[in-house]
Order: C-alpha cells, then sequence, then structure tokens
C-alpha cells in the first residue's frame, strides 16, 4: 500500500465512525426523543417530598459489632415535617431499637439493608402517623 491510500482509509474510517456515532445520537435525540430520558419505565420521575435529617446514630449491633449511621426521612409535606420535629426523641429511640436488634450479617449486605429500610420506614410511621415515605442511609460504618 502506498502512503496516500492508506491516509485515505484512515480517513473513510474516521468520517464513517464520526458519522455513525453522531446519526446514533441524533436518532436517539430528535427521532426517538430517549435521549436524556428513560422510556423503560414510561413514568415521570418521582417527586422528592421534604427531607427531615433524624441525626446521627452509633449502635452496638447483636454479636459484639458497631454501627455507625446518619439517617434523613422522606416526609410528605412541610406540616408533616414540623409535627415529627417536635416528635424527634420518639423518633431516634425507635431508630436505636430498630438498629440495635441487628446483626453485622443484617446490615452488611443489600438486601439487609433494604429490610432494614422497610422495618425503619414501618416503625417510624407508627410515631409519624404514617407521613414517612422513605429512610435514606446518608453513611453506613460497620465494623
Amino acid at each position: 500500500m502506498n502512503r496516500k491510500s492508506l491516509i485515505f482509509m484512515i480517513l473513510v474510517l474516521l468520517m464513517g465512525l464520526v458519522l455513525g456515532v453522531g446519526g446514533t445520537v441524533g436518532a436517539q435525540k430528535f427521532i426517538f426523543k430517549t435521549y436524556g430520558q428513560s422510556t423503560l419505565s414510561g413514568s415521570q420521575p418521582k417527586e422528592v417530598g421534604v427531607l427531615l435529617p433524624i441525626g446521627d446514630f452509633t449502635v452496638n449491633l447483636q454479636g459484639g459489632a458497631y454501627l455507625k449511621t446518619t439517617i434523613t426521612v422522606e416526609v410528605t409535606d412541610t406540616k408533616s415535617e414540623q409535627r415529627l420535629k417536635e416528635e424527634d426523641a420518639f423518633l431516634k429511640d425507635r431508630v436505636n431499637t430498630v438498629l440495635s436488634n441487628k446483626s453485622l450479617a443484617d446490615v452488611q449486605s443489600l438486601d439487609g439493608r433494604e429490610k432494614l429500610r422497610e422495618e425503619l420506614i414501618k416503625q417510624l410511621n407508627e410515631v409519624g402517623d404514617n407521613k414517612i415515605t422513605d429512610v435514606l442511609f446518608l453513611s453506613l460504618v460497620y465494623q
């Protein structure tokens, strides 16, 4: 192969690559309207409620390990947030009770943390009159 044909082939390959990527992005953006949004779920993004920090918790787990976590809860509205701020001590007591009854194995796995999240939502809603929609673990350290 001579030098001119090698340069020509490289330019053709680069142009094909640019056209391929550009065509794909353009088709997704203008034809399929999926660029930047998910069409698999077909639903609108979830609206986030009011976030209420509960605090930092350090507890001894069953079996001798310990857990340190920071928890924030999502509540339905600002009226509920104000009510739950007044009952902060009761919420913290429920969190401490639930966490201290867990073992290290309960908090290490993703499944275990999801079960813990569901249990916390259930227990906290007993205090919060079903105004808590989610529990967020901002940090989770165990040893």
